[in-house]
């Protein structure tokens, strides 16, 4: 008995003498797939939807709903939007079974794991693969997300099993395996075109290996071989590129192919004008149709001397042939792209006929090559790929449009995306953030992995082969030799190995980089570490035969490992030992002090009581367990992501990441709703920044109105309103002091100081305590505090948390009374205290406007700086037409100039604007204009001729450096003052543009600047400047040279809240010495006397109900009237103040 226990694995003892059917191994893998289970279902729903998520989500609820799915690119393939509609077909539509799908998939990964790896893992090596799936972080977290991610690693899985399973044993069935999992994954996420060339790469340098390996006569057959299989692939696309340079040189006559839908052909004439379509499509578009035309002529002559019958039974070769020529055709957006087609366009007629030519091409290729492949098997292949493509992305036949979309629009939209890196993370986001953060197990793996694939398995694997080789020779067709060693443990490895570094390259220099394509290197670096470990724990051999002795040297081996981290935390950190005298100092050295005693006793244990094992097995089994404390350490990193910290921003695996709030605001929302109406029929606004969530949160309320950016005074008769905070300016007229308010955080971003990572700052971290121990807290315990200390930044606790964007909840007081929590707690946090306005704002209509909104001569989009010239006409700054308007007073245009032009994409000559903010006007009659997004100031005459400009774009390093100048403003003396709103200061000129001096830093105290805009004179010469996000008016005095400028006085606005593009107040002196300043976003003008008291102001009232008036600046003519710029109407506005 004894005997046959020791013949056999540790992991297939049974454990117990009456289940003796029962193995450890079977054991093992149903307690792996219990806690699998549990993991990923247990309070799945829990996690507010985040933004990704809400595009997922709600197409799939439409498809569910009867509205139908149509594939858009944008959020990625067709799949999972199926498999969600499914779930909610069977379990109704909620955040549960939203994810169900991808939980479901992320447990049968794990579960093809345990099963079916043990031929390339070991026993021992899926076992683990299963533990590390089920703990990796990663793994984990976007196990539980209703995104790709989840499909796709379980279809990565598959599809490795079908090309290692056919290698193997060369059997059809797993060619069809194979086949499925690469159409499901097409029809996932495009990442599988990353996956498909990573794959064929391989395929090829194997089947290199199997030619020149293989069974030739002599060297001149292979080459030969090689030479004419070359020439195929040069016909291809050499056809191609000729095609592609003759489609850019040519000019198309888009008139004289004119598809006319609509138009009935008469029976007569039918023929005649179908006939006359075709030959002049053909003409046109011979350039392109005639080198494609050749070489598929070519192809089919050359077919005859390729010799593939002399690789039928290469089952590298038949892996490459049949995965190319099945993906072959979804690549049709490259050359429509190179052409100078847009492929992702399906409106423009020419460029449809353009890429159904380069599709149709590239079909035609692969079905020639497939069946000079197979002409048996290959369409049966092809049949099964693209049924399942077309199936999926057409909807089951309901949009038919979907399959172009399919074969062309996806890669054509990826493409077109490769220019914008969302997100703008640094090359090293995955290698020395991702990975190190989350996946330190597994990156430990691998190295063990590469330790015994290199300094072992290499050499021993050579040797077997050369042994091995003649026998192989006997009983295997002409595979070559590689075809031998596919069973290697060697060939695994080296595998796992090639998808790992190829996948880190390939998403690194990816158009973004994204916490969630993490996912697509832990794949492959999970699966190296399985191998790894498992080698580690099947070598791990002693003749030990006591178990509790075992198990005595592996706790002792663990505490030591436990004192000795200890004593390295405690030596590295910010408080090491021997460092002086204070309570602190003397707790670290004593601390050092029993960790180093503690350590050295049970090491001195261990030699004693265990010598007799070895140094080398000693190690062995410390190694072992290190990783085991790891393996803990990375299921409590893996836990807290998952399970504690899912909604906050401390973790790093995520990116725009949905705070608490939305759904601690959803839960009210409904209890008010179903107090008040019995159900969910409550009327809820919310905006363009709370459309995510709630455009899925909100699927069920009927009444429900998403007024986006735009806000209307029909949303006053709404109970219950939720604004994002840069629309917190626009909302505030219309909710005043009639609702409550509650402010939740709605969305944040992981910490980001990881950007701009140098040498020094790392070299500087790493030698400084403090820093070393911040940087530790947050790896290991994600705690913020002494970093933020260090950094001396106030942002990084939850309450407070930046990068972030808040949100308001507004509940009607009415509403409010009606529900006792709301009406008589104090819980409630009325943020909008009582206006000091109020009572002293009246409404107030024009008496006449100029203009109108549009874009034609005389019409303004969003107009903003007006300046009166001495003849009592007007300037003004029309700012989203980038141009200058020039009206008489009685509204009839003068002069208009300038176009649009930015400095930053290239040339943009004098004349040339980038939202022209402001304009005044000289004492010789010449125009100032801030050229706000260019970065100048620019001078012309009073009709518009160019004299001259300047400025650039910096941050604040000399006057002429600006960083978005707007307010602009002439003294008495005709010196020009500017507002440099980026860099939070006042710069001076003469009439020419030269440096005079500048004042004003950025900061709260009298004389400093937090985004400064208007600017104004008044008779003794001093200057007003609207400080917006300060919320006040500075008064500065001159010196008695008129040179330099000091505040003297200042006083807050109670407005100017919100910080966007638009709420950007200027300012006027009135006739009698009173300061007027507009509150843009509220819709107001305010009138202050000179030493700030208010007086009175007025409600600017649109003459379209559907538009709130957006007042900018403000100027009183000759005959007192005051003239607004209405940036919302698109109009100027004149009032004659009562």
């Amino acid at each position: 008995m004894d005997l046959n226990r020791e013949s056999i694995s540790w992991i297939d003892y049974p454990i117990g003498k009456y289940l003796s059917k029962i193995t450890l191994d079977k054991l093992l893998i149903g307690f792996i797939l219990l806690l699998v289970i549990i993991s990923r279902l247990y309070n799945l729903d829990l996690r507010v939807m985040s933004h990704d998520e809400v595009n997922h989500v709600v197409p799939a609820y439409d498809l569910y709903s009867g509205r139908g799915y149509r594939h858009d690119p944008v959020s990625h393939g067709p799949l999972q939007f199926h498999l969600m509609a499914f779930s909610y077909f069977l379990f109704g539509d909620n955040d549960f079974s939203s994810r169900l799908p991808h939980a479901l998939f992320s447990i049968m990964t794990v579960a093809f794991l345990l099963i079916y790896f043990r031929d390339y893992l070991g026993k021992t090596g899926s076992l683990i693969a299963g533990i590390l799936f089920l703990i990796s972080p990663f793994m984990l977290f976007y196990g539980r997300y209703a995104r790709n991610e989840a499909l796709v690693a379980f279809l990565g899985i598959l599809l490795l099993f079908g090309v290692l399973k056919y290698i193997d044993c060369g059997q059809n069935r797993f060619l069809f395996l194979l086949t499925i999992a690469l159409a499901l994954h097409f029809t996932s996420k495009e990442t599988a075109y990353i996956y498909t060339a990573q794959l064929l790469i391989y395929l090829a340098i194997l089947t290199l290996r199997e030619i020149i390996k293989g069974n030739w006569s002599s060297n001149s057959q292979w080459i030969t071989f090689i030479i004419k299989n070359s020439m195929l692939l040069v016909i291809i696309f050499g056809a191609l590129i000729s095609s592609i340079i003759l489609s850019r040189k040519m000019i198309l006559p888009i008139q004289a192919i004119e598809f006319q839908p609509g138009r009935q052909f008469s029976s007569s004439s039918s023929l005649i004008g179908q006939i006359s379509f075709l030959s002049t499509t053909l003409k046109t578009f011979a350039p392109i149709l005639f080198p494609l035309m050749t070489g598929l002529g070519l192809i089919v002559f050359l077919k005859s001397k390729l010799k593939w019958k002399d690789l039928r039974n290469a089952r590298p070769f038949n892996l490459l042939i049949l995965v190319s020529t099945l993906v072959l055709p979804l690549l049709s957006a490259f050359p429509v792209n190179f052409a100078g087609f847009n492929p992702i366009e399906y409106t423009d007629q020419q460029n449809i006929i353009v890429t159904m030519i380069y599709l149709t091409y590239l079909v035609a290729v692969s079905a020639i090559l497939g069946t000079i492949w197979n002409l048996k098997n290959w369409w049966k292949f092809a049949l099964v790929f693209y049924i399942i493509f077309i199936i999926f992305y057409s909807t089951f036949f309901t949009n038919i449009f979907g399959i172009l979309t399919g074969f062309v629009g996806s890669l054509g939209y990826w493409i077109a995306q490769q220019d914008i890196n969302r997100g703008s993370q640094p090359l090293y986001y995955y290698v020395f953030l991702q990975l190190p953060f989350y996946e330190y197990l597994a990156i430990i793996g691998t190295v063990i992995a590469a330790y015994f694939g290199i300094s072992k398995l290499a050499s021993s694997t050579i040797r077997n082969a050369n042994k091995n080789s003649k026998k192989q020779a006997s009983h295997v067709d002409t595979t070559g030799v590689i075809s031998g060693n596919h069973r290697k443990p060697s060939f695994f490895l080296s595998f796992f190995i090639y998808w790992l570094i190829t996948s880190l390259l390939a998403y690194t220099f990816a158009g973004e980089k994204m916490p969630w394509l993490t996912v697509h290197i832990c794949l492959p670096l999970l699966l190296c570490a399985s191998w790894g470990f498992g080698r580690l724990i099947d070598s791990f051999q002693f003749n030990e035969k006591r178990t509790e002795k075992k198990a005595i040297g592996s706790i002792l081996i663990i505490s030591f490992l436990l004192a000795f981290s200890n004593l390295l935390t405690n030596t590295f950190g910010n408080h090491p030992p021997f460092q002086g005298k204070t309570q602190v100092q003397i707790q670290a050295t004593n601390y050092f002090l029993f960790s180093l005693i503690l350590a050295t006793a049970i090491g001195f244990l261990i030699n004693k009581y265990f010598y007799q094992w070895g140094l080398k097995k000693i190690l062995h089994l410390g190694l072992i367990c290190a990783i085991i404390l790891l393996g803990l350490t990375t299921t409590r990193t893996a836990f807290r992501a998952s399970f504690i910290n899912y909604d906050y921003p401390t973790e790093f695996l995520v990116y725009a990441h949905a705070a608490p709030g939305p759904k601690e605001v959803l839960a009210q929302v409904e209890e008010i709703s179903r107090r008040i109406t019995g159900g969910l029929d409550i009327k809820v606004g919310y905006d363009n920044h709370a459309l995510y969530p709630y455009w899925w949160y909100f699927r069920n309320f009927p009444n429900r109105i998403g007024y986006m950016e735009t806000p209307t005074r029909n949303l006053e008769e709404a109970p219950l309103i939720i604004a994002g905070q840069a629309n917190y300016g626009k909302i505030e007229p219309i909710v005043r002091d009639n609702y409550y308010v509650l402010e939740y955080m709605r969305l944040w971003w992981p910490n980001q100081d990881y950007f701009n990572l140098t040498w020094e700052r790392i070299i500087n971290a790493l030698t400084s305590p403090d820093m070393r121990q911040a940087l530790f807290n947050i790896w290991f315990d994600r705690d913020y505090s002494l970093y933020a200390e260090v950094t001396n930044n106030p942002h990084l606790t939850i309450e407070n948390w930046l990068p972030s964007e808040k949100m308001r909840f507004y509940i009607r007081k009415d509403i409010a009374a009606k529900i006792w929590e709301y009406g008589t707690t104090e819980s409630l946090q009325n943020i909008l205290e009582e206006d000091p306005y109020q009572g002293k704002i009246n409404p107030l209509m024009p008496t006449r406007v100029i203009s109108g909104g549009g874009n034609t001569p005389g019409e303004l989009d969003t107009p903003r700086g007006i300046a009166f010239a001495t003849d009592g006409s007007i300037y003004v700054a029309d700012s989203k037409n980038h141009r200058i308007q020039h009206f008489s007073e009685s509204g009839e245009l003068l002069h208009t100039w300038g176009s649009f032009a930015s400095i930053a994409e290239g040339n943009a000559p004098g004349g040339t604007f980038y939202e022209p903010w402001d304009i005044a006007i000289g004492p010789a009659g010449n125009i100032y204009v801030t050229d706000t997004w260019n970065h100048r100031i620019q001078k012309f005459t009073s009709n518009g001729k160019f004299i001259k400009m300047w400025g650039y774009f910096a941050q604040g390093v000399s006057p002429k450096g600006f960083w978005g100048p707007r307010g602009i403003t002439i003294n008495k003396d005709g010196l020009i003052f500017v507002t440099d709103t980026g860099n939070k200061r006042i710069v001076v000129f003469d009439k020419d543009g030269n440096d005079v001096t500048q004042f004003g830093t950025g900061g709260l105290d009298l004389g400093q600047f937090d985004e400064p805009v208007g600017l104004a004179f008044d008779q003794n010469g001093y200057l007003y400047t609207a400080d917006t996000w300060n919320r006040r008016v500075q008064v500065f005095q001159p010196s008695p040279e008129g040179i330099e400028y000091s505040a003297i006085a200042s006083w807050d606005i109670d407005g100017w809240y919100g910080q966007s593009l638009n709420n950007k107040p200027f300012l006027t002196i009135g006739p009698t010495g009173n300061v007027l300043v507009t509150d843009p976003e509220s819709s107001r003008i305010l009138e202050f006397s000179s030493s700030g008291e208010f007086l009175r102001g007025w409600e600017i009232l649109s003459l379209s109900e559907d538009i709130i008036s957006q007042p900018v600046d403000l100027v009183f003519d000759i005959h007192d009237d005051l003239w607004v710029s209405d940036a919302s109407s698109n109009m100027i506005l004149i009032f004659t103040l009562p």
